[in-house]
């Protein structure tokens, strides 16, 4: 079932813009988390390196991929960085995932000592980096071959599209049964199929509001320059959540459930209060009845909520949490602005300027009649080419 239309007062758009403008971080910390991945990319390359043999391949992950960073409730706190690191050369009958895990760690471990960094943190999937300069990151690099042509084929017949289905990766989880066994049967995963399909969700809303085809728009700028309508939207979403769940963190709905499904749920809006407006109406109707609750749309079996299970207080936690995004964006879709509210739901105090900005938009706005422009069709074939690859490295992104 459909949900009922929401129509934003003129007073929304603007609100929502201003608040995505303070949740922004600067370009400055995406260019250096581009600079990260791609000095590790460089360093697993280099003639030196026992994997070079085998064409690394790092290409980036989360929100600093999507373009949806938003700055930390807490000053100071660290930054998620998430990569995958794929050897090309490799397959899963070549060795155990233990022993690509391992091969990765020495290398990241050395690239730890060379560069002053602490001693390598092992989770159990991936390899954590930590980084404190000016601004404090940590990277998670995930070990990974490229899937076997038959987990490929299997996604093409669930329905995955061919360009998705070609980024599967299998990868090392120590919990596994078969963690240390050569030729067994890994788990499989495709973030950068993921990412991919993400972006031309998001790209639906550019492609309209820029008046030309998507392709050509998405080849100019990387993602996180291009602040879309369903960026923005997830950006909002994020802070709001952070904002409910800022004494219970572990407890509140992960980022990969609501940009998986605020994406499901845009549907083209180049108006960030419409786009809004329609992803907190719709969004609920994309979790699943059964298992998978919150698939993986480009890896159908990877269920994004597969820890509700176990812990069903995070299920509550997520339908408390849609509720009460839903009823607050309904308010301030239809209400006069309340910066104390806005402060108690998102922890951004609008300075006096901007509440008269907004105000006078709001009074314009409500004398102009309302235009509504389509979004186009869009269709992304390729990668955004500046941050695909780099002049120094082809094999980061």
């Amino acid at each position: 079932m459909t949900a009922a239309a929401l129509t934003p007062s003129p007073s929304s758009t603007p609100l929502w813009t201003t608040l995505a403008d303070e949740l922004d971080v600067a370009p400055s910390l995406y260019e250096r988390a581009t600079d990260r991945h791609t000095s590790l990319g460089e360093w697993l390359c280099r003639p030196e390196s026992s994997l070079a043999r085998y064409e690394p391949s790092v290409r980036p992950q989360g929100s600093f991929r999507f373009g949806t960073v938003i700055k930390p409730l807490v000053e100071g706190a660290t930054y998620d960085l998430d990569q995958v690191v794929t050897l090309r050369r490799l397959g899963t009958q070549d060795l155990s995932q233990f022993e690509l895990k391992r091969r990765l760690g020495v290398e990241l471990a050395a690239y730890a000592r060379a560069h002053g960094m602490q001693a390598l943190d092992e989770k159990h999937r991936c390899w954590r980096l930590k980084y404190r300069d000016e601004v404090a990151f940590h990277l998670d690099s995930l070990p990974s071959v490229p899937a076997a042509e038959a987990a490929v084929l299997q996604l093409r017949r669930l329905g995955v599209d061919e360009r998705w289905a070609l980024r599967a990766v299998a990868i090392t989880d120590d919990r596994h049964p078969q963690y240390n066994v050569v030729g067994a049967e890994w788990l499989t995963s495709n973030p950068s199929g993921f990412a991919r399909w993400f972006e031309a969700r998001a790209a639906l809303g550019r492609a309209g509001a820029t008046g030309r085809s998507a392709q050509a728009s998405v080849e100019e700028v990387p993602p996180y320059e291009w602040r879309t309508p369903l960026q923005r939207a997830v950006q909002i979403l994020k802070r709001h959540r952070d904002v409910m769940f800022q004494n219970a963190p572990s407890l509140a709905p992960i980022s990969m459930i609501i940009t998986n499904l605020a994406a499901q749920a845009y549907e083209g809006e180049q108006d960030l209060g419409q786009a809004l407006a329609g992803i907190v109406e719709r969004m609920g109707q994309y979790v699943r009845a059964s298992v998978p609750r919150v698939p993986n749309p480009t890896h159908p079996a990877e269920d994004y909520a597969d820890k509700w299970r176990l812990q069903p207080a995070l299920e509550d936690n997520f339908w408390r949490w849609v509720e009460q995004v839903r009823t607050d964006v309904r308010y301030f879709s239809q209400q006069a602005l309340s910066p104390d509210l806005v402060q108690r739901r998102f922890a951004i105090r609008l300075s006096e300027d901007q509440q008269r900005r907004l105000t006078n938009r709001a009074a314009s706005a409500a004398a102009a009649p309302a235009i509504v422009a389509a979004a186009a069709p869009a269709r992304i074939d390729g990668a955004p080419r500046p941050w695909q690859s780099t002049p120094r490295d082809r094999s980061t992104y």
